[in-house]
């Protein structure tokens, strides 16, 4: 069989500022690992690349000198988001300066679903685009890709299968990941999943017998492993069993997840953390009842205030690092951003690092204009209104009260609030920076970082 070479789109620029710090940071596309490994379990010789931030030129150049791209099969590319789309203009148009005839297939359900025909304007030298989420038909889309049909790709039940890491290039500098379960369905005005159901989680036997597996594909078992979940939402049951298949497999493999503030009860946490949860990451988004009700995060904000207060503590009680994700939505004013922070500052000494950042509109113009308009009645702006047309992300000024610069001063603000230098190093090298990156590779990057545009302190 023929080499089978997947690339993960890299990007221009990091999705927040840009520094030497920020462009450090390497995430692992597991959606194109997931297909990756069936290819290779299937006998397919294959291999992951990913763009990172290299320039698309050099990295296109690279893979002609090692020969995969001058194989027999489809490049096959795999765009993880709007902030990787210009990185993929120039990175196919090369390709094609390089070999003219080579087939490009494209893939990435959050871009490629937004607006088939304003994806396609944007990438000329693509001869296929295959929509929605792919499972097995990654087979036949590596053989034949224009024979793939949209209504044949359904395959939203998490694999049973682990991923297997070393297709990837490079692969002992990423920190695994393991897919525990997908979509949402809690109907966020923001998230891109926010309709998409919750599917069961994988059995607690499996994702212990899925993390020895990566530990032994490293042969380390200091791996982090993320645990891939847009809503983590394990019952206390379920954690229970976990804990206990770690303890009988003898793992000591810290991990880290991703689920909402209102999601899990305090014995559900002790029963994680004893299964090895060290970071979780949590969508609070505000902690102001007017904007919690304005972007659909909670009909009840008092409950769930309360239940992120009751989490927030249990992770803290249990040597958990909680990292909490805030939202500056369309209509924030200063007084509701104050009331966030001071809830936040309340609950200081439970939180390790924090994200924040204003809401930024996906997709096309199209695709985009509900979203669009919604914010607009919440009183947002558009920072350009041609800019979802150009690259399909849209800037807001949040508000009358609120700038686009604004926005980003309180950011910064909030970030350095509540975060050090310390924190956020412990949380970035738990799993985003590469695994040989050591603190004082951290500490001389810094030495070409602009204090000013630092998110701590």
């Amino acid at each position: 069989m023929n080499h089978v070479l997947i690339v993960s789109a890299g990007m221009e620029n990091p999705k927040k500022r840009n520094s030497v710090i920020a462009r450090r940071q390497q995430y692992l596309n597991y959606g194109a690992l997931t297909l990756a490994t069936i290819l290779h379990n299937t006998g397919y010789k294959t291999s992951l690349a990913h763009g990172g931030h290299v320039s698309p030129e050099v990295f296109a150049q690279s893979l002609f000198e090692d020969g995969r791209l001058r194989g027999d099969g489809p490049l096959l590319l795999s765009i993880p988001s709007f902030y990787a789309l210009a990185w993929s203009q120039r990175f196919t148009g090369h390709v094609k300066k390089l070999l003219p005839s080579k087939s490009i297939t494209v893939g990435g359900r959050w871009v490629v679903d937004s607006d088939p025909v304003w994806i396609k304007s944007k990438l000329p030298f693509v001869e296929t685009f295959i929509p929605g989420l792919v499972g097995g038909e990654i087979r036949q889309i590596a053989s034949q890709p224009t024979a793939i049909h949209v209504h044949d790709l359904n395959s939203r039940a998490v694999p049973d299968f682990n991923l297997y890491h070393p297709v990837v290039d490079h692969f002992s500098e990423f920190q695994p990941s393991i897919e525990a379960s997908r979509g949402c369905g809690r109907g966020c005005h923001f998230c891109a999943e926010k309709d998409i159901p919750l599917t069961r989680l994988k059995d607690p036997d499996v994702l212990a017998l899925h993390m020895r597996d990566v530990m032994e594909q490293y042969d380390d078992q200091s791996i982090r492993p993320y645990v891939q979940s847009s809503f983590f939402a394990p019952n206390r049951k379920w954690a229970d069993d976990l804990a206990t298949e770690v303890m009988n497999a003898r793992l000591n493999v810290k991990w880290r997840c991703e689920t909402r503030v209102d999601a899990m009860s305090a014995q559900t946490v002790a029963s994680l953390a004893a299964a090895g949860l060290k970071v979780i990451d949590l969508g609070m988004e505000a902690a102001c009842a007017t904007q919690l009700l304005a972007m659909g995060k909670s009909k009840d904000p008092d409950k769930y205030l309360r239940s992120a207060s009751d989490l927030i503590h249990a992770c803290r009680d249990n040597g958990v690092w909680v990292k909490l994700n805030i939202l500056i939505y369309a209509g924030e004013t200063l007084h509701t951003h104050e009331e966030t922070l001071r809830w936040m500052n309340d609950h200081a000494t439970a939180i390790k690092g924090v994200s924040v950042g204003p809401v930024v509109i996906f997709g096309s113009p199209d695709a985009s204009s509900l979203f669009t308009q919604e914010v607009q009645q919440l009183g947002a702006k558009l920072v350009d209104p041609h800019s979802a047309e150009l690259n399909g992300i849209t800037h807001i000024h949040p508000g009358a009260q609120m700038s686009a610069e604004d926005a980003e001063v309180l950011s910064l603000q909030a970030s350095r609030r509540f975060m050090t230098k310390q924190d956020y190093f412990d949380l970035k090298s738990f799993s985003y920076y590469p695994r040989h990156y050591g603190r004082q590779d951290f500490e001389n990057d810094l030495l070409d970082c602009d204090p000013a545009s630092l998110p701590f302190r």
